[in-house]
């Protein structure tokens, strides 16, 4: 119920507006470009918090931001919420991470040097397989469709 509640709070103050609105200088430009944006921004934010925390609360700024560029939002939104999962770096980013780093054996640098090598190779692989399998597979274009005028 809380996620809820920051969810709403999130849209009905305005902050998923202004967020959304000042991605804007993305417009026009292609939908790789796009879709690495949000995931290095989605990967670095999920290393600090919660991975359903972030996903539940970039929603409404994902959708805004659609909005503001002219993208399906369903574009956006599969970009993001994928790319929340890409928390490597840092033992308080994950459960896993977490148990890795309790038994002393690898250190807080030594999971960020390789957590920032899996995320880099996970947001490309990411990035590639948005950018084609969301229209192939799923059968959403990059345009913005009717039904997202809100």
């Amino acid at each position: 119920k809380q996620w809820y509640q920051r969810r709403v709070a999130i849209t009905a103050g305005g902050l998923s507006a202004a967020l959304g609105d000042s991605f804007s200088f993305l417009e026009g430009q292609n939908k790789v470009v796009i879709a690495l944006v949000i995931s290095i921004l989605v990967a670095a934010l999920t290393e600090v918090t919660s991975n359903t925390a972030s996903t539940t609360l970039l929603m409404p700024v994902l959708s805004t931001m659609s909005q503001s560029i002219k993208l399906n939002p369903l574009f956006l939104m599969i970009t993001g919420t994928i790319s929340a999962s890409l928390a490597f770096c840092l033992p308080s980013a994950t459960g896993p991470n977490a148990l890795v780093f309790s038994f002393k054996q690898i250190t807080v640098v030594d999971m960020a040097r390789t957590g920032v090598a899996m995320n880099l190779v996970s947001v490309l692989v990411v990035v590639l397989g948005v950018s084609s399998w969301t229209s192939s597979i799923l059968g959403i274009t990059s345009d913005f469709p009717e039904w997202a005028n809100l």
